[in-house]
């Protein structure tokens, strides 16, 4: 059975979805100022459920990106089967940027050894099934704009501004 949760952050509603047994992140959703707009990506046949421990650290992680504190995918209970190696390697390249800084696709591609496979970063981020967990808002053009995202490019702009900010206070 497949599960949800709701999570009401500073952006609005965020989620995601999991599996209990083993407990698995299937994936996360973006935060939506209307809480019925959830419904869409979480799909009808799951079913919500209180929190076990693990759902609670997914939770606490979420809350804690939006409270501006730095955090660390949590792998081992996040579902990769699904994705390539080589996907697997963008999304773990993308993790390791560190808090409040950008890197281009290229960058990306250069760092998991393809340096001609920006387009497959991209691909690869666009279909991204953990956004906040693995930060690729963090991954921006080589000329410096923000370009696409799976939360469109206003809250790709407000995440890092997020970050940024969140920076500059602990300073």
């Amino acid at each position: 059975m497949i599960f949800h949760t709701t999570i009401e952050t500073s952006f609005g509603f965020a989620g995601f979805v999991y599996q209990k047994n083993p407990f698995q992140v299937i994936k996360t959703i973006l935060p939506n100022p209307d809480q019925q707009m959830l419904s869409a990506p979480i799909g009808s046949n799951h079913e919500w459920t209180d929190h076990d421990n693990n759902a609670k650290k997914i939770v606490s992680l979420i809350q804690n990106y939006f409270r501006g504190i730095p955090i660390t995918p949590p792998w081992e209970l996040m579902q990769m089967e699904q994705l390539t190696k080589l996907q697997q390697s963008v999304l773990h390249e993308t993790a390791n940027i560190p808090y409040g800084h950008q890197k281009s696709y290229k960058e990306i591609a250069d760092m998991i050894g393809r340096p001609r496979a920006f387009r497959f970063v991209g691909t690869t981020l666009a279909n991204n099934p953990f956004p906040l967990l693995v930060p690729c808002h963090r991954v921006i053009k080589s000329n410096g704009s923000y370009g696409e995202f799976g939360g469109g490019s206003e809250m790709k702009k407000k995440l890092i501004e997020l970050e940024t900010a969140s920076l500059l206070k602990q300073k």
